[in-house]
């Protein structure tokens, strides 16, 4: 899906809109814009000129938004981010299992609709440096708070469960992060695989054990 079929573009000729919709809406084009087009090319191919080129602005209007490509696509990374963490966090079910599949699905059809994005997302964040892996490690410790917080709605549902250790959360979202790049680095379709890998890895991760009755029959 290209960043014009996802964000309308302004309507030509006079309109009705604020200034503060109209930057509100270039801005959304760019964040968009960015990621698909580093997903595409790149961190290091990528031009301004060709984020403005999918965006529809004009280089002005950019650099009234963001003060340089790096800075545009770290905020595009951040906002990705949260849709990322949302994928996981917005997923519901009647056990366990069926959270944490429908969370695993949510983050397959995510990666399904937004490749490119979600390819910038995972692989081309290493190519900012430091400042990069900083907004990466941000993110991440989000979703190991995630982890932290169904660790306990989980003993809620079977206190005979033990708490996991230290640090199991970080590795599992470690885990969770390397086989969703490995998805999107891998030819053709592996969501079925990815998903299913995703749920076992959680489940071990929250449980010790990936217990038959936690799985889906």
């Amino acid at each position: 899906m290209t960043t014009e079929e996802r964000v309308d573009r302004l309507p030509k000729g006079p309109h009705d809109l604020t200034r503060a919709q109209v930057e509100a809406s270039q801005r959304q084009r760019i964040l968009d814009a960015v990621l698909d087009v580093v997903g595409s090319h790149g961190y290091a191919s990528t031009t301004v000129a060709h984020i403005t080129s999918s965006a529809g602005v004009s280089r002005t209007t950019f650099y009234e938004q963001f003060a340089s490509k790096q800075a545009a696509f770290l905020a595009a990374y951040d906002h990705f981010g949260q849709q990322f963490l949302e994928a996981m966090i917005g997923a519901d079910g009647a056990s366990p299992a069926d959270v944490l599949m429908n969370a695993a699905d949510n983050l397959s059809n995510l990666g399904r609709s937004r490749p490119l994005a979600c390819r910038a997302f995972l692989l081309e964040i290493h190519a900012v440096g430091e400042e990069g892996l900083q907004h990466r490690d941000t993110i991440m410790r989000l979703a190991e708070k995630r982890f932290q917080r169904v660790s306990t709605w989980l003993r809620e549902f079977d206190s005979s469960l033990p708490t996991p250790p230290a640090l199991v959360g970080r590795g599992v979202v470690a885990a969770s992060w390397e086989l969703a790049a490995q998805a999107v680095r891998t030819p053709g379709d592996t969501s079925t695989e990815t998903r299913e890998a995703l749920a076992y890895i959680w489940l071990l991760g929250l449980t010790g054990r990936p217990a038959p009755r936690y799985l889906p029959s």
